[in-house]
């Protein structure tokens, strides 16, 4: 009676392993690569929506601003109205920069004429040179007030250029000087 009850050979067991290891491997992959792209894509979110909360901040600064005292291509130092007195004495300076090195550069905003510590607001920009002064009156005869002209390349994937968010604006100094 126990020679007809047969059972599944170990050449059987093994094959049957192999091809549900088969069928594990392209389950897990897909779940693998889904992962990857969720954090991909919420790091390039994060770093667009900070970028863009500093934007505002830096924004406000300048229409407030009275003007310049110094400007590069990788920064920026405003005189800001005194809060009591509304004037500018040139006493209250905000510097808004960018630190780094290599293709890792950060967008700060600091209290003061220098460009060291202060608020970190973006990161993972592609270079440090973003700022372009443009003085009023520029071009001649057009009346205009003096702008900022900022442009901002992230790239949370240095690797991909695929993955660039590109940003151009041109932020006015409200309480400029027109000539």
């Amino acid at each position: 009676m126990l020679r007809n009850e047969r059972g599944y050979t170990l050449v059987e067991l093994l094959t049957v392993m192999a091809m549900l290891g088969f069928v594990f491997m392209g389950i897990i992959s897909l779940y693998l690569s889904g992962v990857r792209s969720q954090s991909n894509v919420s790091a390039t979110f994060s770093a667009q929506t900070s970028l863009h909360v500093g934007l505002d901040k830096m924004r406000a600064d300048v229409h407030l601003a009275c003007s310049q005292t110094a400007q590069s291509a990788t920064s920026v130092t405003l005189s800001l109205p005194v809060s009591s007195a509304g004037t500018c004495d040139g006493t209250n300076l905000v510097t808004w920069c960018t630190q780094g090195s290599g293709s890792a550069y950060g967008l700060y905003r600091i209290v003061g004429s220098s460009c060291s510590g202060g608020t970190k607001y973006a990161d993972f920009l592609t270079g440090g040179s973003i700022f372009t002064y443009t003085a009023q009156n520029s071009p001649s005869g057009s009346n205009a007030l003096p702008r900022l002209h900022v442009d901002i390349t992230l790239n949370t994937q240095p690797t991909k250029t695929t993955t660039q968010y590109h940003v151009i604006d041109d932020l006015v100094f409200r309480n400029g000087v027109r000539t």
